[in-house]
C-alpha cells in the first residue's frame, strides 16, 4: 500500500469515527439537560411557564434524537456490503468482509419513514418513543467489532495512520460507553 492509499483509508476510518460520536448526541442531551426534565414536564402541564425556553429545549432535544437516529442508520449502511452509489464508503473499502448490519428491517423502515422523510407514518407516530439505548448499544457494539478488526489487520509500520485512528476511536468510544453506564445506573434511583 502506498502513502496515498494509506491516507485515503485513514481518512475513511477518521470519518467513520467522527460519525460514530454523533450516535451519542441524544445521550449527551440527556446528560446536559438532566436538571431540566422537571421543567419540561411542568411546561407541558402549564404552557405559560417560560414557553420560549421550553421550545428551545424541545428543539435541541428533537435535533439530538434525529441526529442519533440518522447516524445509526448511516453506520448501519456503512456495514452493508453492497454500494448503492459509487461514492459511498463502506467497511469493505478497508477489506472488511463481514456484514455487520444491526438494524432490524422494521427499525430501518421506521427510521426511514419517521426521520428521513415526511410521511403519514411520521405524522401518526410523532409521539412514539424509541428504544434509543438499545439502538445505540447495537450500533456501538458492531462499530467496536469493526474498529478492533481494523486495529488487528492494520497493525504494521506501513499502516500507522489507519491503526492510530482505529485505536483512538476504540478508546474514546469505550470511555463514553463506560461513562454512559455509570450515568444511567446513577440516575435509575
Amino acid at each position: 500500500m502506498n502513502q496515498h492509499e494509506e491516507n485515503d483509508l485513514a481518512e475513511i476510518v477518521e470519518h467513520f469515527g467522527c460519525r460514530l460520536f454523533h450516535v451519542f448526541s441524544y445521550f449527551f442531551f440527556s446528560v446536559e439537560f438532566k436538571k431540566d426534565e422537571k421543567f419540561l414536564e411542568e411546561v407541558i402541564k402549564n404552557p405559560n411557564n417560560d414557553i420560549i425556553r421550553a421550545i428551545r429545549l424541545g428543539t435541541i432535544q428533537a435535533a439530538c434524537l434525529n441526529t442519533t437516529l440518522l447516524v445509526i442508520r448511516d453506520v448501519h449502511e456503512f456495514f452493508q456490503t453492497d454500494k448503492k452509489r459509487c461514492d459511498d464508503i463502506k467497511a469493505s473499502d478497508l477489506g472488511f468482509k463481514e456484514c455487520l448490519e444491526f438494524l432490524t428491517k422494521d427499525e430501518l423502515i421506521r427510521i426511514n419513514k419517521e426521520i428521513m422523510h415526511s410521511t403519514i407514518s411520521a405524522v401518526k407516530n410523532h409521539d412514539a418513543s424509541w428504544d434509543i439505548q438499545e439502538l445505540i448499544f447495537k450500533c456501538i457494539s458492531q462499530s467496536l467489532h469493526f474498529l478492533n478488526w481494523v486495529k488487528i489487520n492494520y497493525k504494521s509500520d506501513k499502516n500507522v495512520k489507519i491503526y492510530a485512528a482505529a485505536i483512538k476511536y476504540i478508546e474514546l468510544a469505550e470511555i463514553i460507553v463506560e461513562y454512559a453506564k455509570r450515568f444511567n445506573s446513577k440516575n435509575k434511583n
